[in-house]
């Protein structure tokens, strides 16, 4: 990156960031003096904040839980069918907890990934909500906003389910009137379009950026209409312009806690603008017309107000407090330039400080997949959107002024494992020694509650095997860090530090 740029962009470092970069211009050093990293936060360009449309943040919380900002779905009559609905609870993955708070009417029996709601036209239907990603549960408590670390996608989007082609005399005969039929047809031209692209290898990744993929391929970008034949190509391509071969994406779901201090949305800072946008464009799965499309957006600013008020949840276990403050210090001096400093309430948000920088592809070094998807393999989904509904609110920027990715917010740094953007290395320890990540690993079970403190992250441990070689019942529980995609390379900025340091910033991080 030229001088200039980074010129340009200096007089955005103020108050509190100006200090800390000034405590950290000595170093990524260790306590002993010797000489570390040097300063990755010198090279990143701080994107500037954008204004927000103001919403009803209790309304939104509604609306989240109990609303029809999915647009159709299942017909309720479907989903309660005595034979029909354990078929129907299976493809829509109705998994989750009974009686969350907030939930209303019918959805306090359902779990609170699903939705019941009546559409525009007048169904009671089912459908997925966005809880079927952003929730999860840490340490034995439920968390709205967290990225889901368990949800099982190597089924694909349809959980391995078939989907049948029913006749409408038959659904009439299961008592479906016409509008449901509608809706239901709706819901299934797009499941009959996931394919390969949505299965993921490993439980626990998403397959967000596939799915949003059918979506653009299918949808006229000036009108919503969908189209049965992809009106935009699939093929993912490398930088020869290649296809690749089996491009299954992998990426992790962000906790919504990061998005009221983030002034440019995703892992590589490329939703500019309002961020609603292509929060609205994910639940666009029923959407056929601008109307639709408007509907659904005023619900959406709304639920964006919502998820401004959210805060990353509080570590309950001990922190050694003597420990973590000698951690404090490593962290201002080694991590705070690109990750923010944090108050010492973890729940005063507007206290933190975040340089919002985004950072150079060689200057991070970890797998470049997610930040050159709309610049190398699939350029022409980013003028689809741009010159859609939804880029009128949120533009996509996925190369000003380069490719690259965003160093993270980290309050709340403790719920979220794996880590890296594409979830490729299981621990924070981990994050902080490059040299030590496995190339295959598999955690050692899915209960929350088993947590590695000491480590910060998921036990595990390093199987004899490649994922393809596994046997298949242990497959899908397998990381394997050498497909496309998923590797766990770069962020060495933690390697120079000596363990005694590590230990430290990790009893630090606890407390954010």
């Amino acid at each position: 990156m030229s001088q200039s740029v980074v010129s340009r962009d200096l007089p955005f470092f103020r108050c509190a960031w100006l200090a800390c970069f000034a405590l950290g211009l000595a170093g990524c050093s260790s306590e002993d003096g010797s000489d570390g990293a040097s300063e990755p936060w010198a090279m990143g360009v701080r994107l500037p904040s954008e204004p927000q449309t103001p919403g009803d943040p209790v309304r939104g919380k509604q609306v989240l839980l109990n609303g029809s900002y999915m647009s159709c779905g299942v017909p309720l009559k479907l989903f309660d069918n005595e034979l029909a609905g354990p078929f129907v609870r299976g493809a829509l993955g109705a998994r989750g907890e009974i009686g969350v708070e907030g939930r209303e009417g019918r959805n306090l029996e359902l779990p609170h990934t699903v939705n019941a709601f009546t559409t525009s036209d007048g169904a009671d239907v089912v459908n997925q909500n966005c809880l079927m990603c952003h929730s999860g549960k840490a340490d034995g408590e439920l968390v709205i906003g967290m990225g889901s670390a368990t949800a099982d996608f190597t089924g694909g989007l349809t959980n391995g389910t078939t989907v049948p082609a029913l006749s409408n005399e038959i659904l009439t005969q299961l008592g479906l009137n016409a509008v449901e039929i509608s809706n239901l047809d709706k819901l299934l031209r797009v499941t009959r379009k996931f394919g390969p692209e949505t299965v993921m290898r490993t439980v626990g990744q998403n397959p967000a950026e596939a799915f949003t993929g059918i979506l653009l391929a299918h949808h006229d970008p000036q009108t919503l209409e969908w189209s049965e034949e992809p009106l935009r190509s699939l093929v993912i391509r490398d930088a020869d312009g290649e296809p690749v071969p089996e491009p299954k994406l992998t990426s992790d779901p962000p906790p919504w806690w990061r998005a009221k201090k983030k002034n440019a949305l995703f892992y590589n800072g490329m939703a500019r603008g309002d961020h609603r946008g292509t929060m609205a464009l994910a639940s666009s799965v029923c959407v056929d017309s601008v109307v639709e499309g408007e509907r659904v957006d005023g619900l959406f600013k709304d639920m964006q107000a919502y998820i401004a008020t959210i805060t990353a949840p509080v570590y309950k276990r001990s922190i050694d407090r003597a420990l973590a403050d000698t951690g404090e210090r490593v962290f201002t001096r080694a991590c705070a330039g690109c990750h923010g400093t944090y108050a010492d309430d973890p729940t005063a948000d507007s206290q933190d400080t975040y340089p919002n920088l985004l950072l150079p592809l060689d200057v991070v070094g970890t797998d470049p997949v997610v930040a050159n998807m709309g610049v190398v393999h699939a350029p022409e989904f980013v003028g689809w959107y741009n010159g859609s509904f939804y880029g009128k609110i949120t533009r996509a920027v996925p190369d000003d002024p380069f490719p690259g990715y965003m160093a993270p917010p980290l309050d709340g740094i403790w719920a979220t494992a794996p880590y890296l953007h594409n979830g490729s290395v299981p621990t924070i320890e981990l994050v902080l020694n490059s040299k030590a990540r496995p190339s295959v690993w598999k955690r050692v079970d899915l209960d929350d509650t088993h947590f590695d403190e000491a480590a910060l992250g998921w036990p595990w441990v390093e199987p004899p095997y490649a994922q393809a070689d596994a046997p298949e019942a242990e497959r899908k529980f397998i990381y394997d860090t050498r497909y496309w995609s998923q590797s766990n390379a770069g962020h060495v900025f933690g390697d120079h530090l000596t363990d005694s340091e590590r230990r430290a910033v990790i009893e630090y991080l606890k407390t954010l």
